[in-house]
């Protein structure tokens, strides 16, 4: 990017796109409102896993022309977002525009290092930007971090689980073709644990705007130098998505009010 600009005003507003492509209501403002603690998914089954366990609402009616469907729960909202950090962010915005002051994101990504495996929940402290989106939110060299309470919390929640959980740095790329094995021999010897597509520009998002943001990733994948192995559909993942889950909504109470 040629220049940071940090000028918190936008020509186009999310709020005002948003109500521009809503149809007109009685009072669009306040049927369009949100709750202030967010649950994001990039999947249809941690999105289904939440309304099973939480038994939220049905979709959001007045947001029911976007590329996404909102379900409310009680304090909450459940979401899946686009894959990729421009997606990400774009439903971010609109997310706070209209409420959001928290948001917690149930996750993938691959492993970089060989004792991390598939099922295993990876608890980012901090992501590198190799993407470009968060670059419109941070200047470059600034560190791309979460809400560090939260990331605490829930490492503490899901201590007790069963699940193997390493806390750490992520590898944010917006190129998944471009996993190249130098690169990933470079990341894993600098002790980086894992590589996805979203957290860089979500942490930069929130680090902006000052809004909570914390996230649970778990391992799908492992990225090796000399090859990957894939896990999507394992019984792992499926174990790992039912205990997260669970945990997440156990805990509703402290998210909302930490």
């Amino acid at each position: 990017m040629d220049f940071f600009s940090d000028d918190p005003h936008s020509v186009v507003s999310p709020r005002d796109r948003v109500m521009a492509l809503t149809p007109p209501g009685r009072d669009l403002s306040r049927e369009l409102s949100l709750e202030s603690l967010a649950f994001i998914t990039f999947t249809s089954q941690d999105l289904q896993g939440l309304i099973q366990w939480g038994q939220p609402s049905k979709p959001v009616e007045s947001w029911r022309n976007r590329n996404y469907r909102i379900h409310r729960g009680e304090g909450w909202i459940a979401v899946r977002s686009p894959y990729g950090a421009p997606g990400t962010v774009m439903l971010l915005e609109e997310l706070v525009a209209f409420g959001v002051r928290r948001a917690v994101f149930l996750g993938y990504c691959g492993a970089l290092q060989t004792e991390i495996d598939v099922g295993d929940i990876i608890l980012p402290l901090e992501a590198i930007r190799e993407e470009g989106t968060s670059y419109h939110y941070l200047p470059k060299g600034e560190r791309s971090l979460p809400d560090l309470e939260v990331q605490g919390r829930l490492l503490d929640w899901m201590g007790g689980i069963g699940l193997s959980l390493h806390p750490g740095t992520v590898w944010t790329t917006d190129a998944p073709y471009r996993e190249t094995p130098e690169k990933v021999r470079r990341y894993c010897a600098e002790g980086v644990l894992g590589v996805e597509m979203e957290m860089a520009a979500a942490f930069a998002f929130g680090k902006a705007k000052g809004i909570s943001v914390g996230s649970v990733l778990m391992v799908s994948d492992e990225v090796r130098e000399r090859g990957w192995h894939l896990g999507f559909f394992s019984s792992q993942i499926q174990s790992a998505r039912e205990k997260v889950v669970q945990v997440l909504l156990a805990h509703l109470p402290e998210m909302g009010s930490l």
